[in-house]
């Protein structure tokens, strides 16, 4: 077991995971059994110095009630220093931030295109990926050249391309994590009003679009609890989109993570009947890109930092995953996981090999070792190889600056429907988000 451990926080302003982190690590094992470094790295110096103020308000906290004496916090506003010596690498990052998000919402709107989230996938998700894939690239590449050992946990959506382009480009071993996998089992709990601990659940997909493949309720096969109620007419206790596509493809998808599944399938839910039928909030309403949600999380970080409220009131939410995953490499403290984002490689039989996939792992000193889960049904299947190729096109247009790929991209995506409003559509958020966007998208 190593004796010091440093991790290093690349996007670390992000109000919607660096506190829940930095209070996972003040109350985790790695800080009581390592020296541990924690080292925040923004590009904003000023929200950069509010999370430092934040961490090192935590880590007196701790150490006043002799909890987390070998923690450190540290920062920098240069990556290349921030990760020398890193261990692990978590990425929250966010180009432009939240006004580039509401940009990619915003615009297509003006085309009567409706987006929910706004940040896996529509035209909002082919523009945050056209942001994002060159500098989680760019990341990598430090990465290669200062710790290549280390691990890069990606929290940044859209998170299964991004986290793509690192394994597809690079030798970094790149994970994607996403707290969707651990909200499946309390979900499925709900539904058949038991306690959370009796009911074993395994996911597979894509990230937002993972697919109940299997799961037990007091050791009884689940599916076929679910089957015999419906039989005797009652109506489980499931969101009534995710039961509706139950019904169609005989597995529950992404229980427990809301509407995301809604964007997967524009078709059937992107349009107005579907978004009042089902209640479907619109124009980040209510997610972290909110502005009226972020600024109740800012008062809350300027509240701590005076005084007016105390570290308790901070949550360590399901955000802290990959704390997790830190324990069982550096502490040996094996666990299984419920959905890590790794490449296929036969894990999925009839799904790309290539393709990066949401799935169960085993986690301990060696690394992640992913469980073999089967095939899909074919309709399953195909839905989700669809998507992972149009993230590939996706991919592919955000490091080349090829305006046909991007085209390809948007029409494959779903949500466009005409070429003459894709190519109105890319060349006004082209534009719009011109100052968040590298230099091979304005060249000539």
């Amino acid at each position: 077991m190593k004796d010091e451990i440093k991790v290093t926080l690349i996007g670390a302003g992000s109000i919607a995971f660096t506190p829940s982190l930095l209070k996972g690590f003040a109350q985790s094992e790695l800080s009581e059994k390592c020296k541990l470094t924690v080292t925040l790295m923004d590009i904003d110096p000023k929200i950069l110095e509010t999370m430092y103020k934040i961490g090192t308000s935590i880590s007196e906290y701790a150490k006043r009630r002799g909890k987390a004496e070998g923690l450190k916090i540290e920062k920098h506003g240069d990556r290349k220093a921030a990760l020398e010596g890193a261990d692990f690498v978590t990425i929250t990052i966010s180009v432009g931030g939240a006004k580039a998000t509401h940009v990619d919402v915003e615009i297509p709107k003006t085309k009567g295109i409706l987006q929910s989230i706004g940040d896996t996938v529509g035209p909002a998700g082919v523009f945050r990926d056209l942001r994002h894939v060159p500098v989680m690239l760019d990341i990598a590449r430090d990465m290669e050249d200062i710790c290549p050992d280390a691990f890069m946990f990606n929290y940044t959506n859209p998170l299964t391309p991004l986290t793509r382009v690192v394994q597809r480009e690079t030798k970094i071993k790149c994970y994607g994590l996403c707290s969707g996998p651990g909200a499946a089992g309390p979900a499925l709990a709900r539904a058949f009003d038991v306690k959370p601990e009796e009911v074993e659940v395994y996911v597979a997909g894509i990230n937002h679009l993972f697919w109940v493949k299997d799961f037990t309720i007091k050791g009884e096969k689940g599916y076929h609890l679910l089957k015999e109620k419906i039989t005797r007419g009652e109506v489980p206790r499931i969101d009534p989109m995710h039961f509706q596509l139950y019904k169609v493809f005989g597995l529950l998808p992404s229980v427990g993570i809301g509407h995301h599944v809604a964007e997967f399938f524009p078709n059937l839910f992107m349009h107005k009947e579907a978004v009042e039928q089902y209640k479907i909030a619109l124009d980040l309403k209510g997610t972290i890109y909110d502005y009226e949600v972020r600024a109740r999380f800012d008062k809350m970080l300027n509240d701590i930092i005076s005084g007016k409220k105390t570290i308790d009131s901070l949550e360590v939410g399901e955000e802290a995953t990959a704390i997790t995953l830190m324990e069982a490499i550096i502490l040996g403290k094996s666990t299984l996981f419920p959905g890590i984002n790794v490449p296929n490689l036969g894990i999925i039989s009839n799904l790309p090999p290539w393709g990066t996939l949401e799935v169960p792992a085993y986690i301990d000193p060696m690394g992640v070792h992913p469980i073999g889960m089967g095939s899909f049904p074919k309709g399953v299947a195909m839905v989700l190889a669809n998507r992972l190729h149009q993230y590939e096109i996706t991919i592919d247009a955000a490091l080349s600056g090829d305006r046909s790929l991007a085209l390809q991209a948007l029409l494959m995506d779903g949500y466009v429907r005409s070429i003459d409003v894709a190519e109105k559509l890319l060349d006004e958020i082209l534009r719009a988000e011109k100052d968040w966007l590298p230099n091979v998208w304005h060249k000539g």
